[in-house]
């Protein structure tokens, strides 16, 4: 059992995806009644204190992404290090990071596909995409090399069909 008060993420226990994707859900589902369409901007507003939260967590548990340089290869394998999915592609803009430069992340298998088709069906923007908040994290710490001063902004296509990746993009603003 984890250490009250301290997050571990070595700890290993299961749950279900099934479940993790309805828990998802049911916060998504939260934000939207609560917020309606602002749920969208308050997600753009957290995403700098989630990608802070991220790295303190992931140093807490030995998880080290490093130095993250070539994000065409790095964000598929941090994908494929936590368990997320196995098949991401990266498309990264020419000029990395020029304000309204687009990355283009296609999740194929990921283990929260679900929750998006479900969230789509009933006509919730999925705001809260687990798969969304890492690739701007990921992005988000290769910027503040280049440019500390650089942020992100992300949007989640939303998911017509279980054949489709999950498309996001990460917009440097």
């Amino acid at each position: 059992m984890a250490i009250e008060g301290r997050f571990d993420l070595e700890e290993k226990k299961e749950i279900s995806t099934g479940i993790l994707n309805m828990i998802i859900a049911m916060y998504q589902l939260a934000l939207s009644k609560t917020l309606g369409s602002g749920s969208a901007a308050l997600t753009q507003l957290i995403l700098r204190d989630a990608t802070e939260l991220a790295d303190e967590m992931l140093k807490e548990a030995n998880i080290e992404l490093g130095d993250v340089e070539d994000l065409a290869s790095d964000i598929p394998k941090f994908f494929k290090l936590i368990g997320i999915s196995d098949k991401v592609e990266v498309e990264v803009p020419k000029d990395k990071t020029a304000a309204g430069s687009v990355y283009l992340i296609k999740v194929y298998d990921s283990l929260f596909k679900p929750v998006a088709l479900l969230l789509n069906k009933r006509g919730i923007k999925f705001t809260l995409s687990p798969e969304a908040f890492i690739a701007a994290y990921i992005v988000r710490k290769a910027l503040r090399k280049i440019n500390p001063k650089a942020n992100v902004r992300i949007s989640v296509e939303p998911l017509k069909s279980p054949d489709e990746p999950l498309v996001i993009k990460v917009i440097i603003r």
